[in-house]
């Protein structure tokens, strides 16, 4: 999967891009400031939303199922940030393990005010931003741009600063669209592999009772 998606995201000059249908145009050099728009929206109403982490492995999730035991009654919840569909954010000292992320849910939530907040510009795919944030080049240039010794943080001044390759908005959903189906297949086969393995637990179990 990985060498798919780097395959689709950086083509080598000296080989031929891994060829989808009708996916030929010159992909434009550019830095990700100038394709994502850092932000940070206060919540100054103390609107009590829900409040959620953001993780290397499962993305945006919610404390209460990280914390069990926390609680919020009491604490000033303005300065932390509030988070919309499609939104995306990362922890400045965990992005080089792979924390960052695109915000799927419905309904607002809110993180903590470390977070480094920022949504794609109008010419980008949000499913295609998504993927290329989470590749391993990526996390090499997060490793690359970052600052810091034994911890490395990456502010979003140095994040604008790394730079990138991207096609057309068209040719962005298509190749979104190829590695979310790959995804999704990954998923489906991963979970009948968690059940054959269970089943055959059971049944060594009763072999040997």
């Amino acid at each position: 999967m990985n060498a798919l998606a780097e395959s689709l995201y950086y083509p080598k000059k000296s080989q031929e891009l891994l060829k989808l249908k009708g996916l030929n145009s010159k992909w434009e050099q550019c830095f990700l400031k100038d394709v994502v728009e850092n932000f940070c929206r206060r919540n100054k109403s103390h609107i009590q939303y829900p409040m959620y982490s953001v993780t290397n492995d499962l993305g945006f999730v919610p404390q209460s199922e990280k914390f069990e035991e926390r609680t919020m009654m009491g604490e000033d919840i303005s300065s932390y940030k509030v988070i919309n569909k499609g939104d995306f954010a990362y922890n400045p000292a965990r992005i080089n393990v792979g924390s960052i992320a695109k915000y799927e849910g419905d309904n607002p939530c809110m993180i903590s005010s470390l977070y480094v907040c920022f949504r794609p510009k109008y010419n980008i795919s949000s499913e295609w931003l998504q993927h290329l944030l989470k590749s391993q080049r990526m996390i090499y240039n997060y490793n690359l741009f970052g600052e810091g010794g034994v911890r490395i943080y990456l502010f979003f001044p140095n994040f604008g600063r790394i730079k990138i390759s991207i096609p057309p908005l068209e040719e962005q959903k298509k190749i979104a669209a190829v590695i979310s189906t790959i995804e999704q297949k990954i998923s489906v086969e991963n979970f009948i592999l968690d059940k054959l393995n269970t089943q055959k637990s059971f049944l060594l179990t009763k072999m040997f009772i």
